[in-house]
């Protein structure tokens, strides 16, 4: 029965998910489609695909797609998104618990916790999690010399 309601599930996720760019369907694809060294399975991709560079990864065992189709430029900033956000709990000098670092995202976005997703960001957020995430290593830094000079 739970198998049944995951292939709905992700039969509704293939029939439904548009690209945002040019309205065209997204179609799921193997990841050998765009990647030569294949690192995600699956990818949901617009039809216009090349044309519109639209495309999302999509999870292994549902088919979900893990955030929102997104072009080069906006692919580009949610990595950097999470690599300066994962700096605060999963760097070399963490800030926070991974718990904490989503509870500071959501009060620096106004998002509810539960929703907080960098995959499905836009630029505007993406750049202001980037802005965010680097002057709160930055404080922590000075305040490091601070106290080690003291």
């Amino acid at each position: 029965m739970k198998k049944d309601r995951q292939k709905d599930k992700s039969a509704k996720h293939k029939k439904h998910l548009l690209c945002p760019y040019c309205g065209a369907q997204a179609l799921l694809r193997e990841g050998s489609f765009i990647f030569e060294d294949v690192y995600v399975k699956h990818l949901y991709v617009c039809a216009r695909y090349p044309v519109c560079d639209s495309y999302v990864a999509a999870h292994d065992n549902s088919k979900k797609p893990m955030g929102s189709l997104a072009n080069s430029t906006l692919r580009k900033k949610r990595i950097l998104a999470h690599f300066e956000f994962d700096r605060l709990w999963k760097g070399d000098t963490p800030i926070f618990n991974r718990k904490q670092a989503y509870k500071w995202l959501s009060d620096k976005l106004g998002g509810h916790i539960h929703r907080l997703h960098i995959g499905n960001m836009g630029e505007g957020m993406c750049d202001l999690t980037i802005r965010e995430a680097r002057r709160v290593m930055w404080v922590h830094k000075q305040n490091k010399l601070v106290e080690g000079g003291a």
